[in-house]
């Protein structure tokens, strides 16, 4: 499949359109195409099919697998058959069409497009949606529009029911018009109407503030104590009050590490005597570089640690990239995304990739140096990777998608 795709990006780069044969259900067929050409699958593609593209038009001639188009931008995909979960999880502006049916979460954290249905969707479509259009033809299947904080679904079946915060509301004449306009450009019957879901808009504000106790929660370690400390008590009191998580910075009262705290079980009093020794010691260290690519090259084993911008401020993260460049090391994104500044600045940029609210970005993993996969949330107390409202500028909006 890695051979097949970078032969699908070359032609794509002399702007020739493509035919797959015999694809056989395999998954990641497309993946990375940034190039306005045509790719017709001609049989069944598996998980992730026409993900991390833009500009180009994908056609396949029977079922896909989970995350059809994940994190596409512009550009098309149009499924005969039925496509699995997940299908245009947080797409950007294109424009995805299932003559079947849906499998479950479909739509998820999608931020702008249309994804169309002509079947039956599954269980929780629309889920945790940003914005733009979700139409379903069929039904919409259970817990519809479950967390989903803008956009709109049409379902022109049954609702089965709706999920947290979601609501029916009127349907204008000019929105209908616009979702048949859609359906007459993909050549899509349907002589009947719609019913409109939106976020209700319930659930976007906390109904109580929490109180601030002081600047840091926990300003001492609490290790050695018992379970019951003032600081599980304290914390049991405050969410008895607001009714959910805090969100907000835990503060850092372990006690931090020093290189002075090493410490040697010999005398080193007499080590250092060669006044030359430093230059006969190389902390160079080169990363990657496995199969073709070009690796990190440091001028010692140290890199900076993903943070996201964000989480930390434009000025922070741009002096964070000059001082890695200083030092000639590596510096990364974090899960928040590649700022301009940030990019300009750092001589050596790790992006960092993850699925889910924030997603992925082909064109900044194009410019990156080396690329970083997510795994899991680490250290983050609570509801980890929530972003306050009022530290989304329009700048880290643009870089992560929200409409």
């Amino acid at each position: 499949v890695r051979q097949a795709n970078e032969r699908i990006r070359a032609h794509g780069e002399a702007g020739e359109d493509v035919e797959v044969i015999n694809p056989d259900a395999r998954h990641h067929i497309g993946v990375g195409l940034t190039a306005p050409i045509r790719v017709r699958v001609r049989g069944s593609a598996g998980y992730f099919c026409a993900g991390l593209t833009d500009e180009a038009r994908f056609e396949v001639d029977n079922n896909v697998g989970w995350g059809l188009g994940d994190n596409m931008y512009s550009g098309s995909v149009v499924v005969r058959g039925n496509a699995g979960a997940i299908a245009g999880v947080a797409i950007r502006g294109a424009e995805l069409v299932v003559h079947g049916n849906l499998g479950s979460r479909a739509g998820q954290v999608m931020k702008s497009g249309t994804l169309c249905c002509v079947g039956n969707a599954n269980f929780m479509a629309g889920y945790m949606m940003y914005g733009g259009l979700i139409i379903i033809l069929g039904d919409s299947g259970e817990r519809v529009g479950e967390d989903m904080t803008g956009g709109q679904i049409l379902v022109g079946g049954r609702v089965d029911n709706l999920g947290s915060d979601a609501e029916i509301t009127d349907i204008s004449a000019d929105e209908t018009d616009a979702a048949r306009q859609f359906l007459d450009r993909y050549e899509i019957q349907f002589p009947g109407g719609f019913q409109k879901i939106v976020n209700a808009g319930k659930k976007l504000r906390y109904a109580e503030q929490e109180p601030q106790v002081r600047s840091l929660p926990f300003f001492t370690y609490s290790r050695d104590s018992e379970y019951w400390n003032p600081k599980v008590q304290e914390d049991i009191h405050i969410k008895s009050q607001i009714g959910r998580y805090r969100i907000r910075g835990y503060g850092a009262a372990r006690p931090l590490p020093h290189l002075a705290d090493l410490a040697f079980r010999r005398d080193l009093s007499n080590a250092g005597a060669d006044a030359d020794v430093v230059s006969k010691v190389s902390m160079r260290t080169e990363i990657g570089g496995l199969h073709g690519g070009v690796p990190l090259k440091l001028s010692m084993p140290v890199m900076i640690a993903p943070m996201s911008y964000g989480a930390i401020s434009r000025s922070t993260k741009q002096a964070v990239a000059i001082a890695s460049a200083l030092s000639d090391i590596a510096e990364n994104t974090g899960e928040g995304g590649m700022s301009d500044a940030q990019r300009d600045a750092a001589k050596q940029l790790i992006f960092q990739c993850l699925g889910g609210r924030l997603g992925w970005n082909i064109h900044d993993m194009k410019r990156a140096d080396g690329l970083e996969i997510y795994i899991s949330q680490g250290a983050k107390p609570g509801l980890g990777g929530q972003l306050m409202a009022k530290k989304v500028t329009p700048e880290l909006a643009a870089i992560r998608g929200i409409p």
